[in-house]
């Protein structure tokens, strides 16, 4: 080869890669604009869900279908498949002695490239309180915060193929008593069997002055210990709450609270799969009209987020038999 042919030739390689350069610069740029806009779409979920009009999500209320109905339409915006008709699964649960009442879960699916049968299912209850004559138990913190986490993590995984298939859950009647829960666990048109691991968000917004993220499931998976991300910003991210605790005097829950059996992750526990449920300290807006979401730091939820999101690229990246052996025979 001639000198003059040497020289185009390096003049070419240097040009395609200035070229891949700037591709590269401009893909992570993509992937950086696509993070921010889902952060700032959590946080208007987490405002619409709390407003005023959507009447505490109360089963029952219109309301209640209102919060149906949004978290339906964000379903299809995010393109998720419906595992049951309308995404809606049907249940009823006692509220009385010789009485029951509806429920519905809205259940969507995104399928995984690596392990499509093994399913990773998140689960958020999206029912709050009765209002009290004309005021109303917004739930900003309980539970909005943790179906808006629910969706950004369903937009997270939209960004490429995931290894597993994930089942996305906003449950109903959580607060009565986990039914929403329980009726999956009993009825699931996925069999249990394929379910390896339960990620539940509630109550993911209000760090208050100490700034924790709390991750329970320690005991139900112990590889939680090698969690790579700790810390986002001033937010940390502390395994906990695998037990009984005592609640703050400032709270109206003064005494203990069993984590272990706070919310949904209970039935999943009860049923053998591990979990990871992420959850904030009770405070003194809990279950008071005053949880609303102006009482929210947009940075703490913003970096809680974050946290969970790498907690779930941590649960990517583990092989099916971790969680398989995690799963207990009995309850």
């Amino acid at each position: 080869m001639c000198l003059a042919g040497l020289v185009a030739v390096g003049s070419m390689s240097g040009k395609s890669a200035f070229i891949l350069t700037g591709l590269l610069v401009v893909a992570l740029q993509g992937q950086v604009q696509a993070s921010e806009l889902l952060l700032a779409r959590a946080w208007q979920d987490l405002q619409q869900l709390s407003a005023d009009d959507m009447q505490g999500r109360y089963p029952g209320t219109p309301g209640h279908q209102k919060a149906q109905q949004f978290i339906i339409q964000r379903f299809n915006e995010l393109k998720l498949e419906p595992v049951l008709p309308g995404y809606r699964q049907t249940f009823q649960f006692p509220t009385g002695f010789f009485s029951q009442s509806p429920g519905v879960n809205l259940v969507a699916r995104r399928t995984g490239c690596t392990y499509p049968q093994s399913y990773i299912v998140v689960t958020a209850h999206y029912d709050h309180l009765a209002m009290a004559g004309s005021r109303v138990f917004n739930g900003a913190d309980d539970n909005a915060s943790g179906v808006a986490g629910l969706l950004y993590l369903a937009g997270k995984l939209s960004q490429h193929c995931p290894a597993y298939s994930y089942l996305f859950i906003a449950t109903d009647a959580e607060e009565h008593g986990l039914d929403g829960a329980k009726a999956w666990v009993e009825q699931s048109p996925v069999p249990l069997a394929q379910q390896l691991l339960n990620i539940n968000l509630d109550m993911i917004s209000r760090g208050e002055k100490r700034q924790r993220l709390y991750l329970a499931g320690r005991r139900s998976l112990p590889a939680l210990t090698s969690l790579p991300t700790r810390q986002h910003d001033k937010v940390k991210l502390v395994l906990g709450h695998d037990g009984r605790s005592r609640v703050g005097a400032l709270s109206q829950s003064a005494g203990q609270v069993d984590w272990s059996n706070a919310s949904d992750h209970a039935e999943f526990r009860r049923a053998g799969l591990p979990y990871m449920y992420f959850g904030v300290d009770v405070h003194r807006h809990y279950h008071t009209v005053d949880d609303d979401w102006q009482q929210i730091s947009p940075e703490f939820f913003r970096s809680a987020l974050q946290l969970i999101a790498a907690s779930v690229q941590w649960v990517e990246e583990q092989q099916p038999s971790l969680f398989l052996e995690a799963r207990r025979a009995t309850p």
